[in-house]
């Protein structure tokens, strides 16, 4: 599995159904772990259980978010989980987990990079960042 993140928070580590993922820096990912298990035929009742802790120092930033918090690890963190639809796939693939702003997560299974035209993310070539609202609001109506 890999992981994509699109927020303005950290991902320190993540979980897919228990399995560990490790960590997503700010407008970054791709990096792979294994593994996590999904049929080989999608259905419309598949889902995920995703749980994430991050970094609570998006914007507006709090005081507690100095340089010297972050050194010591002693920044604010936010622990979450929620269960998460798999988006329809035809054939099994690499589970992509996608953070975007507002603790939004959307879940694909593809051997395509998430840049790739033909990605079921329809992204296309923005790239991982911090999305800015506009294109957060862009992107989740594809």
């Amino acid at each position: 599995m890999s992981a994509y993140n699109f927020s303005s928070e950290g991902i320190q580590e993540y979980f897919v159904d228990g399995s560990w993922g490790g960590g997503v820096g700010i407008g970054s990912g791709g990096g792979q772990v294994c593994c996590v298990k999904i049929p080989r035929k999608w259905h419309d009742k598949l889902e995920v259980t995703i749980e994430w802790r991050r970094s609570d120092c998006g914007v507006p930033k709090s005081p507690q978010c100095s340089h010297e918090n972050a050194v010591s690890g002693s920044w604010p963190m936010k622990t979450l989980k929620k269960m998460v639809p798999i988006e329809a796939y035809v054939e099994p693939g690499m589970t992509q987990v996608v953070f975007l702003p507002h603790d939004e997560i959307q879940v694909y299974v593809s051997n395509m990079d998430i840049g790739h035209l033909d990605h079921p993310s329809k992204f296309g070539d923005i790239g991982p960042h911090p999305l800015t609202e506009e294109e957060f609001q862009r992107l989740i109506k594809k």
